[in-house]
Parts: C-alpha cells; structure tokens; sequence
C-alpha cells in the first residue's frame, strides 16, 4: 500500500511545482519555437525582405539597370529563397526565445497565446504596432516643435 502512496504524494508534487519538470535544450528550443509560430514573427521579416527587394529593383528600372526579363527571374528567385527559407528563421529566432526565457516561462507564454485573451492580443498586434508607431512619430514632432519653440524664445531674449 506505501508505493501507492508514495507514487500520488510525486504526482501531486510535480503537479505543484512545475518548475521540477525540466525538458532538455531541444525540447526548451521546440517550445521556443512555437511561440515565434504564434507570433508570426517570421512574417514580419519576409515581408521586410520582399518590400526591401521591390524598392531595390524600382530603383534599378528606373536607372535601366535591369534587362526586365532577367529583373522578374532574379526576384522570383529571391521569393523562392526566402519562402524556403523562412523555417531557418524561425529556428534562429527561437534560439532568442529560448536564450531569453525559462521552460516554465515559455510554457506559460504559450498558454497565454492559447487563452481567449492571448489569440486577441496576437490579432490585433500588428494594428496596435502600427498605430503605435503613428503615435511614436506624431509625438516626436510634437517634441520636436515644442523643443525648437524653447530653443528660439529662450535664445531672442538673449540677443
């Protein structure tokens, strides 16, 4: 009868204390992972690459830089590299994850992001990061003026 009592008082112990349930560097990184999947994290990269290639071959046809047909083969070619590449990525911003957090934090975030609150911050983060980024620009401009206004009253009564 003690084994089965001993066996339950374990379970009831890592059940209370989950930071005793310790996983090895592969399965912290796989758990890293997911939360850069989550995330969408890896989006935000492509996205940048393939915007920053547009702009790099506007700028070359408009210099006539670019035989057209071979402008079109090479952009295909960088699409084709960074949509394959993309899990190379995620698998390099995972390692931040997993240098950043502990086991026990990186679960906890991945039940936040499985929560009804978590899938709601991650749909409207991207809106919230854009407008957030109008915010940051608006009110450095409102520095901005407000600065130069002290600047230029406090250095006319110098004069």
């Amino acid at each position: 009868m003690k084994k089965p009592r001993i066996i339950f008082i374990c379970f009831i112990i890592l059940g209370l204390f989950p930071s005793l349930v310790h996983c090895d560097e592969k399965e912290h990184l796989e758990l890293a992972f997911k939360i850069v999947e989550k995330t969408h994290m890896s989006k935000m990269f492509v996205d940048l690459s393939e915007s920053f290639m547009d702009t790099y071959f506007e700028r070359s046809e408009a210099y006539g830089e670019q035989d057209p047909a071979k402008a079109n083969n090479l952009k295909q070619i960088f699409r084709d590299e960074v949509n394959s590449g993309e899990d190379e990525l995620k698998w390099m911003l995972a390692e931040i994850y997993a240098d950043q957090f502990t086991e026990n934090e990186l679960r906890a975030i991945l039940v936040f992001f499985n929560s009804p609150a978590g899938i709601a911050w991650l749909d409207k983060k991207l809106f919230i990061q854009t407008e957030s980024e109008q915010v940051g620009l608006e009110w450095g401009r409102l520095l901005t003026q407000r600065v130069l206004k002290k600047f230029k009253t406090r250095y006319e009564k110098n004069d």
